[in-house]
């Protein structure tokens, strides 16, 4: 056997002949009469010295690094990050989404028992987009109380029926308005045995699906006529950034306390910090500030989003 070679001429050798000749290290090894070990330093050795370059060409490289940085930034079980190249129309991103965070849904519910839903046009394209299956095993849990007759197809325990229909599942109903009238009867409602077991169903399943707010002036809930001017005014005064569940949330992650949002029935942001799997979805940058509260304070277990939102939370400084 000859002795292991270190110059550089052999060194580009052995990189040509398993680079651009596609010999396997053993067959490199048999030409240059070394050790199939000396080819594996000597290839390693040629990328040190510059002679090997690889550069990823892919058109979702970039999709796919964000995936990686904010997966390894805010510790993420699982994500996806939708592309909006090529001028990609907001329904069509929605769409996608829907369709990517029903095909992690689809893999939850072989080993899940318990699935919450909360409410928004983020759930409502995860339910429109799951596909049909049989899981008798799993029920489906309301994370709200229900929110009125308008806009019925994003409310949640109409989205909590038509996930359970498709699933072949159970499911349960939250049998409260998700606004009360007063911030004295959600406390009383809060106390009765039907939304208290509600509430309890909801603390202690095995994963959630939910959306987050964009800022207080352009939520949902300002869109639908939920919320007064005035009320928005003193959600801003009391720092709120955005929404989840049925909570207001300020830039530390804490419940934003004002008439409005103690009027609301559903789980609390402590109660999500304790569910397994938080899965979030969530497109547009409007949405940056609070979303990032969330991941910042560990909230969220599994992300699905488009490109732009991607790279806007990655972007803003903490």
């Amino acid at each position: 056997m000859a002795q292991e070679p270190t110059d550089r001429s052999l060194i580009l050798k052995v990189a040509i002949l398993y680079y651009e000749r596609n010999y396997t290290q053993e067959e490199v090894a048999t030409k240059i009469g070394v050790s199939r070990p000396a080819i594996s330093k000597l290839l390693h050795e040629a990328r040190k010295l510059g002679l090997v370059k690889f550069f990823i060409q892919d058109i979702n490289k970039h999709v796919v690094e964000l995936e990686v940085e904010l997966q390894e930034k805010y510790g993420l079980t699982s994500i996806k990050v939708v592309s909006t190249d090529n001028d990609r129309t907001n329904e069509a991103i929605q769409m996608q989404v829907g369709q990517l965070s029903a095909k992690y849904l689809a893999s939850l519910v072989t080993r899940a028992k318990t699935i919450g839903i909360g409410w928004g046009h983020a759930v409502s394209q995860l339910v429109e987009q799951a596909d049909y299956l049989t899981a008798p095993h799993v029920t489906v849990v309301p994370l709200i109380g229900g929110l009125g007759l308008v806009n019925l197809e994003i409310h949640s325990n109409y989205l909590v029926a038509e996930l359970a229909m498709k699933l072949h599942a159970r499911y349960t109903t939250f049998y409260a308005p998700v606004i009360a009238d007063s911030a004295m009867e959600a406390a009383e409602l809060k106390k009765s045995s039907l939304v208290s077991s509600a509430i309890d169903a909801a603390k202690n399943v095995d994963a959630v699906f939910i959306g987050v707010g964009n800022n207080v002036r352009d939520s949902t809930w300002a869109d639908l006529g939920y919320i007064t001017d005035s009320e928005i005014k003193e959600l801003e005064q009391a720092n709120a950034i955005g929404d989840v569940v049925a909570n207001f949330i300020d830039p530390n992650c804490n419940e934003v306390e004002t008439e409005f949002s103690k009027r609301l029935i559903g789980i609390s942001i402590d109660d999500l910090r304790k569910i397994p799997n938080v899965v979030a979805m969530a497109v547009g940058t409007a949405k940056t500030a609070s979303l990032k509260t969330l991941l910042e304070h560990g909230l969220i277990n599994s992300l699905f989003i488009d490109q732009d939102l991607a790279e806007s939370i990655l972007e803003q400084q903490v």
